[in-house]
């Protein structure tokens, strides 16, 4: 079926999802459940919609007397809408009756091929890696840090990479704060408080992107119930900002201060930084 420009793009809007036709014998034989085309006149564009309903009348008026009018021009009164239509169909058109075509906007035919398999795709954008962490304060809000025990001994949040098959981020933080802290943490729903995504350089060759999730407080009693994993961590402090930023490198320090800005509503929940 071919439609004029301003009514094809409103179905291409996702806005119009009813099209009228005088009842022609070959209108007649459209049944629900099959695909119709419709074309637009100008540019030759095509979409391909599945027939839901379709509903008789006698006359264009009896037609917009029960239908709605704005799933068939949006953008016109019902007075507008039927002189557009009698201004397409004479009255010996209108005379065979006309139909109502209901659709939605689900295709009805599927999709081109991909250009390549996915893992031929994989192999042409950049590869990153992902970690998972929690961000928990002691009862004051003042953050709780971990300090590696390898490279320049970073502070850190419980966490660790995304390497184990079939976990999310969130589930890898927990996993990792239990073997980095003996303590389960981030349990029900824990907020996403900072997207972090840190470009590839010389010190780290992939892209990383991190979520950090609000870990909550920690009581005087779980925090006397840390225990860390020599293998990766030596000792675990608790400070506010002004210290951790005496004690942490800028780049590091300013990932702490964006997401304790982020966790009081203060910033945004996004940060870029490079290696």
């Amino acid at each position: 079926m071919r439609l004029l420009p301003r009514y094809y793009r409103q179905v291409e809007a996702g806005r119009k999802t009813i099209e009228v036709r005088v009842a022609t014998p070959r209108k007649r034989d459209i049944a629900a459940g099959e695909t119709v085309v419709l074309h637009d006149r100008d540019t030759g564009r095509e979409l391909d919609v599945v027939v839901r309903r379709i509903t008789s009348y006698p006359s264009f008026e009896d037609l917009l007397d029960t239908e709605d009018p704005a799933r068939i021009d949006p953008d016109g009164t019902p007075g507008e809408l039927l002189s557009a239509l009698r201004s397409i169909y004479p009255p010996a058109k209108e005379a065979l009756g006309v139909l109502a075509l209901a659709f939605d906007h689900r295709p009805a035919r599927p999709g081109r091929p991909m250009p390549m398999t996915p893992t031929q795709y994989a192999e042409t954008v950049p590869h990153h890696t992902v970690y998972g962490c929690l961000y928990v304060r002691d009862e004051r809000d003042r953050p709780v840090q971990l300090r590696s025990v390898y490279g320049s001994r970073p502070w850190q949040f419980p966490g660790g990479n995304l390497d184990a098959q079939g976990e999310d981020p969130l589930q890898t933080a927990r996993r990792e704060a239990v073997e980095e802290t003996g303590l389960d943490l981030g349990q029900g729903a824990p907020r996403l408080v900072l997207t972090h995504f840190l470009h590839a350089g010389p010190r780290l060759p992939l892209n990383k992107v991190g979520l950090v999730f609000d870990g909550g407080r920690l009581t005087a009693d779980q925090l006397d119930q840390i225990r860390l994993d020599p293998a990766e961590h030596d000792m675990w402090a608790v400070h506010d900002l002004a210290t951790w930023q005496k004690l942490m490198a800028p780049r590091a320090f300013a990932c702490l201060d964006a997401i304790e800005r982020a966790r009081r509503g203060e910033g945004p929940a996004y940060l870029v930084t490079h290696t």
